[in-house]
């Protein structure tokens, strides 16, 4: 009877194995077709779908992530590819490709905790690289405000580049003065733009740099709104003029700008606005 009761168990468990590995092809073959992300398997059945070779599964979330669009703004999507790219991490957090799109892609779309997981397991297994490290203090300064560690890991990408601890350490030296400054962000999108080949990557960070240019534009008006009137405008609409402020920015991701609570303009999808064009 044991000997029964344990067949019926393999024979169970191959069958989960199997439809597991069916549920992942489908939704892979649909994610081909339509650039979204629906599915993201549990961490023991991506490995055993892997042969237990957790560098195969790093490299398929991977693959999996790279897949996405630039045009894509759909946030389940994003999600779904920050989960992927946090497993790719626990199963090899050396994995350059991972760590550089979870960069460039996560933080950008609302998926900050899970880019920066990524980027600190990288930073801390990749010790001769710098880039990691750098992102992850960025990141660290202008999504979390978080100048400290900012600094701090800023520090870190020093050590690791002599050549460029100069521009580093008076880098960080700008965060802890300034904070959140939209042209700080053009400025490694742009870096970042120039050390990529691929065009569909290179397109999306051209996009970011463009929105950031709006929200920096919109942010001047503001600041002379203020100034001029002696207090925060209410609407976006109301820093018409200010600034050479001409027209509304678009924005070229078709998410908008918004204002919080204390009258700054922010990228709608960071902040509770009140109000959004």
């Amino acid at each position: 009877m044991s000997l029964w009761r344990g067949l019926l168990c393999v024979a169970l468990a191959w069958g989960a194995f199997a439809g597991a590995g069916y549920v992942q092809r489908e939704n892979q073959r649909l994610e081909v077709q339509s650039e979204l992300l629906r599915v993201r398997l549990p961490l023991l059945v991506q490995l055993a779908y892997s042969g237990g070779d957790p560098f195969l599964a790093a490299n398929t979330n991977v693959f999996r992530s790279l897949m996405v669009d630039a045009k894509v703004t759909e946030g389940e999507t994003y999600r779904i590819q920050g989960q992927l790219q946090v497993d790719a991490a626990r199963f090899n957090p050396w994995h350059e490709d991972n760590y550089y799109v979870g960069a460039a892609i996560l933080p950008w779309n609302g998926q900050v905790e899970a880019g920066q997981f990524v980027l600190l397991n990288a930073a801390q297994a990749r010790n001769w690289d710098m880039w990691p490290a750098f992102y992850y203090a960025f990141n660290a300064m202008y999504f979390e405000h978080d100048m400290a560690r900012a600094g701090r890991w800023a520090e870190v990408a020093a050590q690791r580049h002599p050549r460029n601890a100069p521009a580093l350490r008076s880098m960080a030296a700008a965060w802890y003065e300034r904070g959140d400054d939209p042209r700080d962000a053009m400025g490694i999108l742009q870096a970042m733009r120039e050390q990529s080949g691929d065009e569909n990557f290179r397109a999306l960070l051209q996009a970011r740099m463009q929105r950031l240019a709006g929200l920096a534009a919109l942010r001047d008006a503001a600041t002379e709104y203020q100034s001029r009137n002696g207090r925060a405008a209410q609407s976006l609409e109301q820093l018409l003029g200010y600034a050479g402020l001409e027209q509304l920015p678009q924005d070229p991701l078709q998410i908008g700008y918004g204002l919080d609570q204390q009258g700054q303009p922010q990228l709608a999808d960071h902040v509770v606005q009140r109000d959004t064009q």
